[in-house]
């Protein structure tokens, strides 16, 4: 990976790779190569038809500058709601309707099948809705009593 390069937005909030001794790209996408397992490593910088062109280690060893730039990019386009509490789980007929308080405010979803609930190596849980969205189930020991008690059944 090389540190020598910068991403800058234009007008309409698109980033352009900007590299010594080599062209500009424009319109690149920011992917992250291992979402669940630390967001901070392996981030990809892509062209506008999906080849990578770049892949970050470490983001925290960027200039301050990149990583905002980058930062801002995932946060304006991953859409993955943290679960930071869990109001209500009714089990019935085969699968699951959730009630949560997610960072993104109130969410209800059902949840089809148990395998649907994957834990993480880090603790963490992914949740798959029926509808295909993923959510982010914190550790059970960041959960409050009550989202605890009314996950203890399901996992």
């Amino acid at each position: 990976m090389t540190n020598t390069f910068d991403l800058v937005a234009d007008a309409q909030n698109k980033l352009t790779l900007k590299r010594a001794g080599a062209d500009d790209v424009h319109d690149v996408r920011i992917r992250r190569a291992f979402p669940w397992s630390n967001a901070q490593q392996f981030v990809s910088i892509r062209n506008s038809e999906g080849k990578e062109l770049i892949l970050i280690d470490d983001v925290a060893a960027l200039a301050p500058r990149v990583r905002e730039a980058i930062d801002q990019y995932l946060a304006a386009t991953v859409l993955i709601p943290r679960i930071e509490s869990i109001v209500a789980i009714d089990v019935r007929f085969g699968f699951q309707e959730w009630r949560v308080n997610t960072d993104r405010g109130p969410a209800a979803f059902r949840v089809q099948e148990r395998e649907d609930i994957r834990f993480l190596p880090d603790g963490r849980y992914s949740i798959k809705d029926a509808d295909g969205n993923i959510y982010e189930l914190p550790p059970r020991k960041e959960l409050d009593d009550h989202s605890r008690k009314a996950l203890g059944p399901l996992i």
